[in-house]
């Protein structure tokens, strides 16, 4: 019967780890990433408070914020987003030109 000790059961600290012969890729510190910054169609949707429904037909329309197809998946990047938000329109009255034209 051969003991738990024999050096030859035994296995060096690194042969418990696997190793694919890939060197290891860390992961990016630091959150704005393009990995991060991609959200999937059920993301925004939640985001934005409408359904896939809307985001499809958007899509379909080129509507909404622009899109990245990757395969069969469709994601978006964040700062797509902000920017397509930040031309949509504001409610209320924007300047004292636009009140003065409002009153008339």
């Amino acid at each position: 019967m051969l003991s738990t000790s024999s050096p030859k059961l035994q296995r060096p600290a690194d042969a418990a780890k696997p190793t694919s012969g890939m060197p290891r890729v860390s992961e990016p510190e630091h959150s704005t990433s393009a990995m991060t910054a991609l959200l999937t169609e059920t993301d925004l949707a939640r985001v934005l408070r409408v359904s896939l429904a809307t985001l499809r037909k958007w899509r379909v329309d080129k509507r909404g914020p622009r899109f990245i197809k990757i395969g069969p998946l469709v994601r978006y990047q964040l700062d797509d987003l902000r920017e397509w938000l930040s031309t949509l329109p504001t409610g209320g009255i924007a300047s004292p030109a636009a009140r003065d034209e409002a009153r008339i």
